[in-house]
């Protein structure tokens, strides 16, 4: 408001044969264009930097261990969270019984916090994936986030550990339907 009431004071002050004034970011007003002005759309903005996204190393190496439609779907998840300002990493695909066991294991008979309740995941064969949403270099386990991850999961067809029923839910956890 102020550029405009500005531009309106130099436009009445200032002399007829002097060179008139434009607004800021506008083109002459003397002067036609046929080019329109470049857009400050924010989603415009948003879908030009998701069209030059490129996965970051971490979640390219844990998608290479995944059968190669999960690759496709983990890839499309996180561009478009990238189109949102999410900063989401691939931090597990594939896993061997023996890492899913040891998985398993913590929390029961080794030390640390539970984080699986199963022994048969679809993390074994490639067909699972879990993203973890980031703040810089540190990852972040309570966002509102995974919802939105898991809306465009869904929507790429994906089973999201989030719906799951019975109190076991896996807010970062993608599978290919069975």
């Amino acid at each position: 408001m102020k550029a405009l009431l500005t531009w309106l004071n130099r436009l009445f002050a200032g002399s007829q044969n002097g060179p008139q004034p434009t607004l800021p970011n506008s083109s002459s007003p003397s002067k036609k264009s046929s080019t329109p002005a470049p857009s400050t759309n924010a989603s415009a903005t948003s879908e030009a930097k998701a069209s030059e996204w490129q996965a970051d190393p971490r979640s390219e190496k844990n998608l290479a261990t995944v059968v190669p439609q999960l690759q496709k779907l983990g890839r499309e998840l996180l561009r478009r969270l990238a189109a949102e300002g999410l900063t989401f990493k691939v931090t597990s695909g594939n896993r061997t019984q023996a890492e899913q066991d040891a998985l398993y294991a913590q929390g029961r008979t080794k030390p640390g916090k539970v984080v699986t309740w199963t022994r048969k995941s679809r993390h074994i064969g490639g067909r699972a994936i879990d993203l973890t949403l980031f703040s810089g270099k540190n990852p972040v386990w309570d966002s509102k986030h995974y919802d939105r991850a898991g809306a465009i999961g869904e929507e790429l067809g994906l089973v999201w550990g989030g719906r799951w029923r019975g109190g076991k839910t896996d807010r970062p956890h993608f599978e290919l339907p069975a």
